[in-house]
């Protein structure tokens, strides 16, 4: 069998999903849904991969039927792919050409990417509670500011109220979730002890290290997006930009985790120490945001509580 010919990339829309063979000129389109998907993967060739973006909810129907048929699964990150597609010179921009173009990125960069397994049910429905929350803290502030005239103050303010009962509610079930996962909820307290991590974020931090085994300390850095990407060229070296890889949320909520970190007694000389040298605000607190994420990837491994002299140090 030609291994090439048993890649299928899938363009994923929350109606539709537009597959590909590797070379296939011919897109085929499949009901987002799992009574359409199935069929699909049965006419498969035994032990195909299948590859997808990343997109959110509407790609997991597709990844969990795909690894329970046996098949290699790979979700991939769709700033990667909009990179590559340009790399190659893509000139169209269709669900065909898309779906081609994620078939051809993994049959060339296989050996580099790590197959996609289901995470255990407590870690999925924690991953989806926190996605929720987030959602529901963001329409609170835009509500919040929308609502903000004194005639609406009254209905606001019962609007609000009811609005910080679901979120009250939400950490309840977080909370429950966490408890599930075993060993989770002793890290979810370590975690919990490095300065400027909350509640939410150490949620989300036990989230990814209950769903991804991370070989290094870099690996992770690089799964949350906060590495910085060089745009070196001969004698020129250009300004460092991170690379976004990561999942946004993590990233935002480690970005938040700085932003406190930066106004605690612990980190706050070390934040005026990165504004000295000229650093803006920004960048000083990504700095400090990538410092808590690899003292929290240390602690997760250690099984360890927050310490300040050691963690700083290994830093």
């Amino acid at each position: 069998m030609d291994h090439n010919k048993a890649v299928y990339g899938v363009d994923v829309s929350k109606r539709n999903l537009v597959a590909a063979g590797y070379d296939e000129p011919t897109p085929v389109v499949v009901a987002n849904l799992p009574e359409s998907i199935a069929p699909w993967l049965a006419q498969l060739p035994r032990g195909a991969t299948v590859a997808m973006e990343a997109t959110g909810t509407y790609h997991q129907v597709l990844a969990h039927l795909a690894h329970t048929a046996g098949m290699q699964v790979y979700v991939l990150n769709p700033q990667t792919l909009k990179h590559y597609a340009a790399a190659i010179g893509q000139r169209g921009k269709t669900d065909g050409c898309d779906a081609r173009m994620i078939a051809r990125y993994v049959v060339h960069e296989q050996a580099k990417l790590r197959r996609w397994l289901p995470p255990a049910p407590a870690a999925n429905r924690l991953s989806q509670l926190l996605e929720r929350r987030h959602t529901v803290v963001s329409t609170r502030q835009t509500l919040a500011q929308s609502l903000a005239v004194p005639m609406l103050k009254a209905p606001r303010q019962s609007l609000l109220a009811n609005v910080d009962r679901i979120l009250r509610r939400l950490d309840i079930l977080i909370r429950h979730e966490i408890a599930r996962l075993p060993g989770m909820a002793a890290l979810y307290e370590r975690l919990k002890s490095i300065v400027g991590i909350g509640p939410v974020v150490a949620a989300q931090l036990v989230a990814v290290f209950s769903t991804l085994n991370f070989a290094k300390t870099d690996s992770f850095i690089a799964y949350t997006g906060l590495d910085p990407r060089a745009e070196d060229s001969g004698d020129h070296r250009g300004r460092r930009r991170l690379s976004k890889r990561g999942p946004p949320l993590l990233r935002c909520l480690l970005y938040n985790a700085g932003m406190a970190a930066a106004n605690s007694r612990l980190f706050k000389p070390v934040y005026k120490q990165l504004r000295a040298r000229g650093l803006q605000t920004t960048e000083a607190i990504v700095i400090l945001a990538r410092k808590i994420a690899r003292i929290a990837y240390a602690i997760y491994k250690s099984g360890e509580c927050f310490d300040a002299q050691k963690h700083l140090k290994t830093v």
